[in-house]
């Protein structure tokens, strides 16, 4: 299970049409992000068109959702109440201590230059 804080990698970036349209930022593929918030809620939805032209969710799953401190969403417009777009959980691994250690060492410049005698 996901925590808050806890350092993550995408490894699922590929997403249906449909959520281009409701989210503003989407997580790509080996890119690492925080935990900010794990929250049930629901995932793949089943849209329909009511009498009155209007889109709707007919039936979604019951996920687990990770709310991510890089990236901010809207709140989800099929809602009836606020709550942010999330992400599924099953996108993310966990990054272990050794990766977050060699990102930092990358992203400071640290080791990559140095020459072993």
């Amino acid at each position: 299970m996901y925590q808050n804080g806890q350092r993550v990698v995408c490894v699922d970036d590929q997403f249906d049409p449909w959520v281009y349209d409701l989210f503003k930022a989407l997580p790509r593929k080996n890119s690492v992000y925080t935990v900010r918030a794990v929250r049930p809620g629901r995932s793949n939805p089943n849209f329909v068109v009511d009498e009155d032209a209007n889109l709707k969710i007919d039936a979604a799953e019951f996920d687990i959702l990770l709310l991510l401190e890089e990236l901010v969403n809207p709140n989800d417009p099929h809602s009836s109440i606020e709550q942010e777009l999330g992400f599924r959980a099953e996108r993310f691994a966990p990054m272990e201590e050794n990766e977050e250690e060699a990102e930092e060492r990358e992203v400071a410049g640290i080791g990559f230059s140095e020459k072993n005698w």
